[in-house]
């Protein structure tokens, strides 16, 4: 049987035992190369160890995915940056520390020239990377065991279903994958904007739970 592990989205002092316990199981199958359908801040995604090629093979077969299509990495702490990303320029220290170095980080994801350490699955081949403090301290919690981690919308692709819920993820993307997490609802419900920060100046790539003007704003 599928191992489905329910998650409440607060724990109590007494509960605190069993949620580790969860989480050491969860955190063991990732490293142990699984593909598991865990909760996001924005939506439910699917999600593996970003170093393991055969489980990123995987999540593209199991989305039917394109070849060369890049995933977000999510991380849970800026000190696992430097093994994605080869530079750190000014533009990225002033949004990382606004969207990322808070308590709750906020749903941006950002494309840094990649540390060539990265590898090339994950970013299809392209000189970049793009990486997303994960939202969730469940999740971050899960990340501070594992290492940083893929993380792909729970959908097949080319399909409009944002799913918040674990209902709302296709039966057969929870077929497909090794393990379930339920969390209740995701607190977003639409994708992270992406802001590409090689160059001088951000540039949007997709515009979603973050206004980009803000984004802008944060950098005057």
């Amino acid at each position: 049987m599928k191992n489905i592990y329910i998650l409440p989205e607060a724990f109590s002092g007494n509960d605190l035992l069993e949620k580790n316990t969860i989480l050491e199981k969860i955190s063991a199958l990732l490293i142990g190369g699984k593909v598991g359908v865990l909760p996001a801040a924005t939506i439910y995604g699917l999600s593996c160890r970003y170093d393991d090629a055969d489980a990123v093979r995987k999540i593209y077969a199991i989305k039917k995915r394109k070849a060369g299509m890049p995933f977000i990495v999510l991380i849970s702490s800026i000190s696992q940056l430097g093994s994605l990303a080869g530079e750190i320029n000014a533009t990225a220290e002033k949004l990382i520390g606004k969207y990322w170095d808070i308590k709750e980080p906020r749903p941006l994801t950002l494309v840094f020239l990649k540390n060539e350490s990265a590898g090339s699955l994950i970013t299809g081949g392209r000189p970049t990377i793009a990486v997303r403090m994960a939202g969730l301290r469940t999740l971050r919690d899960i990340i501070d065991r594992t290492g940083p981690i893929v993380s792909t919308s729970a959908t097949i692709s080319g399909t409009a279903v944002m799913p918040r819920t674990i209902d709302e993820v296709p039966v057969e993307i929870k077929l497909k994958a090794d393990f379930v997490v339920e969390y209740g609802s995701t607190p977003g419900g639409r994708e992270s904007t992406i802001v590409d920060i090689t160059g001088t100046d951000p540039v949007l790539l997709r515009e979603g739970a973050l206004d980009f003007k803000e984004i802008l704003r944060t950098l005057e």
